[in-house]
């Protein structure tokens, strides 16, 4: 297969995978829930994909000839479609175990270790597959269909401990939304405004454009993060081995540099910052993330000089070892860029939209770049030509022949662009701005729909005892934030309700008194206004 076909294959491939989302996300927020919709898609589409992947390598089991379909059907449809469906839940389904407001300062660090843990496995699979296929590739393409059967009985495992929350059921939300997206949101009757409950204003502000134009300025690093399957492996494949170690194998240092820094980033420096009340503006993050991306493709650039500088002088190739920088470096620059952009997508998004703002990030972070390499690699086509016109670089005289070092020189442009955009203090200010909207929106007494529709509703009916001389002493439910700030009080004088998980509350003992006291608080919706 020629190289620009075999890279167009594998950019399809990642493109609809980050493009699927949207359908899992829609499925997980309004029917299914984050915990079905990852079953379900690992089951019906992930798993079957993998597999029909494997059984096209064995020789004559699908056909006398190899069969381009099931390889098509597999590759381009139903292992993304599975892999669509998990990623965008997995990453909201974890970040929704913690508390929004106690708890909001670990999700920094959880999306960074979130991040290091997809690594882990890419690490694993990324040693072991190579090596087994050199030996088996049958064998080789069955372990993670193995692997990941295995994973899906360890997540339905765990469902006790889970924190599962329902889904909105507001299809009407989502419409809304989509339709705004379009710049065609249409008006509304006076009757529909006025039984409709408005939003917060933070909640009205940040909708799935808001997030996918926020995940836009990650575009230009993915664009360089997409070259690690495709023109690093062109590279790489005209390169020496060194033992075991092939090109492909190479893409394992980007995992151990992600799991070397991201341990170092997200459980040392970001904590220290945290401590010392200093947190990074996410758009720094991008713009330390894009630089590390600049470096990775001026590495392959420098390479791909080696590479050329070895066959003129000695017809040589060069160790595959000299891409260990670029994957390095790109690693690095994952850790700011695309952990700092799942946390960005889960913390600004309305709280009934966090897996289709999980998707909105997932496309702009995979899909768009991808579709955008696969332009980019039929405009730049003649550059991967050898000296005959063909599209076969696999061998050394045929890579020093071709230019694709210009390729390499209009990424490091492109990712360039990634670091000014990301400096630009309006580009810092406005993202800022929609960040303190979000946090404003999730400590407000009035950021869900639900509570905003109890209160009007007891307000409602205070008004109507207040009329008919009824009792009107009781004041609107407690918000959790200020549920929170009475049982810091309680465990400082032992005066107020003691809580419990995700908000729940008892009366509890005082702290100031000996083991087996008791005391009686009230309840803490029951406190009488003051006249």
């Amino acid at each position: 297969m020629p190289s620009v076909l075999a890279s167009s294959y594998v950019s399809i491939s990642v493109a609809v995978a980050y493009t699927m989302p949207f359908l899992g996300a829609i499925l997980a927020d309004n029917v299914l829930g984050e915990f079905m919709t990852i079953l379900l898609g690992s089951v019906l589409c992930y798993i079957p994909g993998l597999l029909l992947i494997a059984l096209t390598t064995i020789p004559h089991f699908l056909g006398r000839d190899f069969n381009r379909s099931a390889i098509q059907l597999g590759l381009l449809a139903l292992w993304p479609m599975g892999t669509g469906f998990v990623k965008a839940c997995v990453n909201v389904f974890g970040a929704k175990q913690f508390h929004p407001i106690l708890q909001s300062s670990l999700i920094e660090s959880y999306y960074v270790n979130f991040y290091m843990c997809i690594n882990i496995g890419a690490l694993t699979g990324g040693i072991v597959v190579p090596i087994v296929a050199q030996w088996n590739v049958t064998v080789a393409y069955f372990i993670p269909v193995i692997m990941l059967g295995l994973g899906v009985l360890l997540f339905v495992a765990g469902t006790g401990r889970y924190v599962r929350p329902r889904p909105k059921h507001d299809v009407a939300y989502y419409a809304h939304e989509a339709l705004a997206w379009c710049g065609c949101g249409g008006r509304r009757s006076k009757r529909h405004r006025a039984t409709r409950i408005q939003p917060s204003p933070g909640e009205s502000k940040v909708g799935v454009g808001t997030v996918a134009l926020l995940s836009g300025l990650v575009v230009p690093f993915n664009v360089a993060y997409a070259q690690m399957s495709t023109s690093f492996i062109v590279q790489g494949t005209v390169m020496e081995n060194f033992g075991l170690v092939d090109a492909p194998m190479m893409n394992n240092v980007d995992a151990v540099s992600i799991l070397a820094f991201g341990h170092c980033v997200g459980n040392v420096l970001y904590p220290e910052l945290s401590r010392r009340g200093i947190k990074i503006p996410t758009t720094y993050k991008f713009a330390i993330g894009s630089a590390f991306g600049a470096l990775a493709v001026g590495c392959a650039i420098a390479t791909d000089y080696k590479i050329h500088r070895a066959y003129e002088e000695r017809g040589e190739a060069i160790t595959v070892l000299w891409q260990a920088f670029p994957y390095f470096l790109i690693g690095i620059g994952e850790i700011f860029a695309v952990s700092t952009a799942y946390e960005l997508a889960f913390t600004v998004a309305p709280a009934k939209m966090k897996s289709v703002a999980s998707a909105a990030n997932l496309f702009m972070m995979g899909g768009l770049p991808n579709v955008f390499c696969i332009m980019l690699y039929n405009l730049c086509g003649p550059w991967f030509l050898n000296s005959r016109g063909e599209a076969h670089i696999h061998k050394l005289d045929d890579y020093a022949s071709a230019k694709v070092v210009n390729y390499f020189w209009v990424l490091e442009f492109i990712s360039l662009i990634g670091v000014i955009v990301n400096l630009l203090p309006s580009i810092k200010n406005w993202v800022a701005g929609i960040e303190e909207a979000a946090a404003e929106t999730v400590k407000s007494p009035m950021s869900t729909p639900n509570i905003r529709k109890n209160l009007i509703q007891r307000r409602k009916f205070r008004r109507q005892q207040h009329s008919s001389g009824g009792d009107s002493s009781v004041t609107d439910e407690e918000t959790p934030l200020v549920r929170a700030q009475k049982h810091a009080d309680y465990l400082k004088h032992g005066k107020g309700p003691e809580l419990r998980k995700f908000g729940s509350m008892r009366a509890g003992p005082s702290l100031n008194k000996k083991a087996g006291a008791t005391r009686t608080l009230p309840r803490p919706h029951a406190v009488p206004e003051q006249n």
